[in-house]
């Protein structure tokens, strides 16, 4: 028997099925890494509608739920029959009536909760806006790296980075707007979190984030286009892995977006291994004919 439990915090939500998540602490990086980020600071993401989910059956967890941002569901890895856990899952969102423009997370969940959420509903449909697959390192090749130096953005660069930031989320399909890559670009230059690499000044960056217990998360890796082809995201990606992996980590995870083969056999070549694909739907209204 499926049973969907609403927490009123994240600490409830971990305590309930952070072990869970954690038997595939990649995969679920980003529930995970959401949720401990809210247990530290519940207002972190700033969402008017912040929902956590843990999906249980028969009282044991199989998968987590949440929104962190308005309209955008994540979803975890499900341990038992998919569909059988997403038929009340959605019943639960529309009993609460829960509004979703985006659901990301693993392929075979997301794909479920798609056409679940669509079934019966006449004017909206599903897109695809990304195909991803997730890749873990727990060790680095021994690669020449170019020259420059990795190092952490500094605050008077903060102008530069949100616009390197924005130029990032076009490059990815998921564009946003100055004054958000201004806020995020802020707080990640204040958290330690974006790494450049310099060569004279800034030609590439990469950051780190959702660290869990065991790993951390990298993203953001961006290189403007009068930079590119000089490995220098590379050696920013190889650098920073082997940093966090010497400092805390047991491993780094990202996602990359699918149709870039080049990224994914960068990555590749630095010693990220694929573990699973992800899927990112987005909803929109069907045209009406007349």
């Amino acid at each position: 028997m499926i049973e969907i439990i609403s927490h009123n915090n994240a600490s409830e939500l971990i305590s309930l099925s952070g072990a869970y998540l954690e038997q595939n602490e990649s995969e679920n990086n980003r529930p995970l890494g959401y949720a401990y980020r809210l247990a530290e600071d519940p207002h972190a993401y700033d969402s008017e509608q912040l929902l956590l989910l843990s999906i249980l059956e028969h009282g044991k967890a199989v998968g987590v739920t949440i929104m962190t941002r308005p309209y955008r569901i994540i979803v975890s890895k499900i341990g038992t029959n998919v569909k059988a856990a997403v038929v009340p899952l959605v019943h639960h969102l529309r009993e609460i009536d829960v509004q979703i423009s985006e659901i990301i997370g693993p392929a075979a969940e997301a794909q479920a909760i798609s056409d679940c959420w669509v079934e019966g509903m006449l004017d909206v449909s599903a897109r695809i806006s990304m195909r991803m697959r997730i890749f873990e390192a727990r060790s680095v090749a021994n690669l020449p790296l170019s020259p420059g130096k990795l190092r952490l953005a500094r605050p008077e660069e903060h102008p530069l980075m949100a616009r390197w930031i924005t130029d990032y989320s076009e490059t990815v399909g998921k564009p946003i707007s100055f004054d958000i890559a201004k806020s995020w670009t802020e707080a990640l230059i204040q958290n330690q979190q974006l790494h450049i690499w310099d060569i004279e000044g800034p030609v590439s960056i990469a950051a780190i984030d959702r660290p869990t217990r065991n790993g951390i998360a990298i993203h953001s890796v961006y290189t403007p286009p009068e930079h590119r082809n000089k490995g220098y995201a590379t050696s920013s990606v190889l650098l920073l892995t082997q940093k966090m992996l010497t400092d805390r980590y047991s491993f780094c995870c990202l996602y990359t977006d699918l149709s870039n083969p080049t990224s994914n056999n960068i990555y590749a070549k630095i010693g990220y291994v694929p573990i699973g694909d992800a899927l990112a739907f987005d909803f929109v209204a069907k045209k009406q004919r007349f």
